[in-house]
């Protein structure tokens, strides 16, 4: 989704605990159009394998508390796990910690991609249709000078 554009992680500071949290949220980036924002998100985990439920751990405020967001985590950091849509600004609040939107304006958006709309079959017939001109091309150059 966003290959090649380099990317920052936004990970605001939540609610004190008594032991820091391995898991973090992350605000990748954020694009408004047509009066809704799209943001896309992930997570860092510097612990082990970690189970968080939808509840007070792991949810969205406003409402609704799922937005779709993951409920296992595993170690490492992972970035463009899920997206949502919202009319307005959200929260994420994730074992005490908290993000929210709008995020950084992402890199590229799905419109600034002339092929985005495109299938997987439609642009593997278009690069199939592409080497094969190619193909025959050089073809009759190499039979024009036997």
């Amino acid at each position: 989704m966003l290959a090649g554009a380099a990317v920052a992680f936004v990970a605001a500071s939540g609610t004190a605990s008594a032991a820091p949290s391995s898991v973090q949220p992350i605000l990748v980036c954020s694009v408004t159009r047509h009066g809704s924002t799209h943001s896309i998100f992930g997570y860092s985990n510097t612990g082990p394998n970690l189970t968080l439920g939808v509840g007070s751990s792991n949810s969205f405020s406003p409402g609704p508390a799922d937005r779709g967001q993951p409920t296992t985590f595993q170690p490492g950091t992972k970035i463009n796990v899920f997206a949502i849509d919202a009319a307005g600004p959200v929260t994420w609040t994730l074992d005490g910690v908290r993000v929210s939107t709008p995020g950084q304006a992402c890199q590229a958006t799905p419109t600034s991609s002339p092929v985005a709309d495109w299938g997987p079959v439609v642009a593997i017939v278009g690069v199939t249709l592409v080497l094969g001109t190619l193909l025959f091309w050089r073809t009759q150059r190499v039979r024009s000078n036997s």
